[in-house]
């Protein structure tokens, strides 16, 4: 199944990721530490804080709306990719329940998860494997982090004085 999965998604470029994920009660924290710190291997640190706020969501939805219900599918796979430009964030689950993008209720203390996809990435979307799950899937853009002055270095670089005057 990971092997289908990850060939579709690009199992054989240079920046793929899979881990597979549980019910159990750390997972959305094991999660967040594996996106960013994957992000950052991968030279993105720039926008690893938007993958994994991603990720979260769609791990967070595939816990709450497949594998809750599916005891004996206790399981699903979460996907990163770099390729092109992009960060593909994608969550295999067993369910084939399309994911609702609802109305914001600012009574309720759920419902944002699709929200801040959508906020957060260029495009999202999923689709349906037979009836043996979904993947569902964000698109951000890569941003590779490169060596920049701290902002002491630039503040110290515009007021320094020369000996010809201001620079």
């Amino acid at each position: 199944m990971l092997t289908d999965w990850g060939l579709a998604m690009g199992l054989g470029v240079p920046h793929f990721a899979a881990r597979r994920f549980s019910t159990c009660p750390a997972t959305l924290q094991k999660i967040r530490y594996y996106t960013h710190r994957t992000l950052e291997q991968w030279g993105l640190a720039s926008c690893a804080g938007d993958a994994t706020a991603i990720a979260n969501e769609l791990v967070a939805n595939a816990l709450h709306h497949s594998l809750s219900s599916r005891p004996c599918h206790g399981f699903g796979w979460l996907g990163l990719m770099h390729a092109a430009g992009a960060v593909t964030c994608v969550v295999k689950d067993p369910t084939i329940d399309a994911p609702v993008l609802l109305p914001t209720d600012h009574r309720s203390p759920t419902g944002r998860g699709l929200i801040i996809v959508a906020s957060l990435s260029d495009s999202w979307g999923y689709s349906t494997h037979g009836d043996t799950g979904k993947t569902v899937w964000a698109r951000l853009p890569a941003i590779k982090q490169h060596s920049t002055p701290c902002i002491n270095d630039f503040r110290r670089s515009q007021f320094t004085r020369s000996p010809e005057g201001p620079t």
